[in-house]
């Protein structure tokens, strides 16, 4: 195989080009690098930012909230950077800005801070560090190259307003917990109870408890279930034993003056409406004899 005449690959580069540039003859051609370039041909890498951040000051820069009473506590943070110097270099070069920058912050922000309710911190983070994502760019340039800032704060409510609510949030923080606490022992109270009554339910052989059982039996299954419920139960059947022991008296008086009488299906009727009254309520149906046979025996 023959050799390829020399320059031959050249002079079709040299073609190619020509064509190239006669069809886009619009693109300008590439400026030579003024920085020249490595050996390789590859460019040289640029410098990347150097950073640092000032230290947190002590005391908090004031901001007045909404109708001018109260005043935001905003503790700004400043990121400084540069490409022109080094980490040290910068952090000594920025001690001499962060006065200035104070000063512009409170003016840029201040603004948004007024118009957010004194209550609202966050409220009024949100709206300051808005505003200097747009207007807290700053540059300064330095003897020793250009500075960037860049801001952010963090926003707490006044001293004072925070005295003033603290009991009041107190307060409900209690009741929050207190109902809470109530529901699980509520849950807790209605499971045992329920649970209970099934028991006895089963022991005295009674099956599905009507509503009339449910009601005389609950007091009793309330003492295995939580000792504040079962008071309360416990009072709960006194009061109504209270109110109905005037009606129960009067009906069975009733019945007893129609026996006496000869009336005896008047007094059955009595007897039957006693019975269903006491079961109605939640009583023992025979409390009246009971009541009887120990006022009989004291009496002996």
């Amino acid at each position: 195989m023959g050799r390829r005449p020399k320059g031959l690959l050249t002079t079709v580069r040299e073609a190619v080009r020509t064509w190239w540039h006669s069809k886009f003859d619009d693109i300008p051609a590439e400026e030579p690098d003024p920085t020249g370039s490595d050996a390789d041909g590859s460019a040289p890498a640029a410098r990347k930012d150097v950073f640092v951040q000032s230290l947190p000051q002590e005391t908090p820069l004031a901001m007045a909230a909404r109708d001018d009473v109260f005043s935001f506590q905003v503790f700004p943070t400043f990121q400084w950077s540069s490409q022109t110097m080094s980490r040290d270099t910068l952090k000594t070069r920025v001690q001499q800005y962060e006065g200035p920058v104070r000063e512009e912050l409170l003016r840029v922000a201040w603004s948004a801070a007024r118009t957010c309710d004194p209550a609202d911190p966050a409220a009024a983070e949100t709206a300051v560090n808005a505003v200097l994502s747009t207007a807290g760019n700053w540059c300064f340039d330095d003897e020793n190259g250009l500075i960037r800032c860049t801001p952010t704060v963090r926003v707490r409510v006044d001293p004072a307003l925070r005295e003033h609510v603290l009991p009041h949030h107190l307060d409900e923080l209690t009741l929050k917990e207190t109902q809470r606490l109530g529901l699980i022992r509520a849950e807790r109270a209605l499971t045992l109870t329920e649970a209970w009554l099934k028991v006895i339910s089963e022991l005295e052989l009674l099956g599905e408890l009507d509503a009339h059982q449910r009601r005389l039996l609950v007091p009793f299954a309330a003492t295995f279930a939580d000792q504040e419920f079962r008071k309360v139960m416990e009072a709960l059947r006194g009061h109504r034993r209270t109110s109905i022991d005037a009606l129960v008296t009067a009906l069975h008086a009733a019945r007893g003056d129609h026996q006496e009488a000869g009336l005896f299906e008047f007094a059955d009727a009595y007897d039957k409406a006693l019975s269903a009254f006491c079961r109605e309520v939640g009583v023992g149906p025979f409390s009246w004899v009971e009541n009887a046979v120990a006022a009989d025996g004291r009496n002996q």
